[in-house]
């Protein structure tokens, strides 16, 4: 996945760590072709005494922008939550698939990535917000595409590759889930609270106290994502009106 310029103030980032030293470590922005700098203090929440305890050389993290001075960019690990570092990810991967559906669209035009970016792709990015969402729109809204002055014969090759890729294919996401709860019927208020869950249409499962799985289906992974991760926040929530602890991470 490839953005132009520079990443915003407050923009979450996918970066590879390149190199550590003993008070910061330099990382390459997977998406702008970029290098950017964490500092020893924004790596985590708590006191560091060696860097390397939290950070490896070629590991890819979640990093949010904290300050864009010239070529510098200034990155935090701590200022992102695990959450956002999972729907990120999650995010990510969506459009490094619809990068390869730009190459298999470019291709059947006789255009490279780099072409195919350059005549189609940012644009798309800038006309719906990502690659994803035009290939979504491709295939559920194809006229659109026409509408937003795409090209007839980049219109076509697109919604060629969307049907190929998305007709018929299920998604399956979902949330590991943590509940704890201190009342004396705790494992009651527990399977109360999971069976709304299921009412919204999700299997829930049983993986080991206090742990548990929500499970979601469906063609569009999108909206399925987001109902996964609803139904997650909403339980957590829950529980804790239920004098009770939660939290969820999403799963790959």
């Amino acid at each position: 996945m490839k953005k132009r310029g520079y990443p915003e103030w407050g923009e979450l980032v996918i970066c590879r760590i390149t190199k550590i030293h003993p008070n910061s470590a330099f990382a390459d922005l997977t998406e702008y072709n970029k290098t950017g700098m964490i500092h020893v203090s924004e790596v985590a929440r708590r006191w560091v005494r060696d860097i390397r305890e939290f950070l490896k050389e070629n590991q890819y993290v979640v990093c949010r922008v904290i300050r864009v001075e010239g070529d510098h960019i200034h990155l935090s690990v701590k200022r992102v939550a695990r959450e956002q570092a999972s729907s990120k990810l999650s995010e990510f991967k969506r459009e490094r698939k619809a990068e390869k559906m730009l190459e298999l669209a470019g291709k059947d035009l006789g255009k490279n990535l780099e072409e195919s970016y350059e005549e189609i792709g940012y644009k798309l990015q800038d006309y719906f917000g990502s690659l994803s969402k035009a290939f979504d729109v491709a295939l559920n809204n194809p006229e659109l595409l026409k509408s937003k002055g795409v090209p007839k014969n980049w219109a076509d090759s697109l919604v060629k590759i969307a049907k190929k890729s998305y007709v018929e294919k299920e998604y399956e996401v979902k949330a590991r889930l943590k509940l704890i709860c201190y009342e004396p019927d705790g494992i009651r208020v527990i399977r109360n609270v999971l069976s709304k869950a299921r009412e919204s249409g999700l299997d829930v499962k049983y993986i080991s106290t206090p742990t548990y799985m929500l499970v979601g289906r469906g063609k569009n992974h999108r909206e399925l994502e987001a109902r996964v991760e609803k139904t997650a926040e909403d339980v957590v929530k829950d529980i804790e009106q239920n004098k009770g602890e939660g939290s969820f991470e999403m799963v790959e």
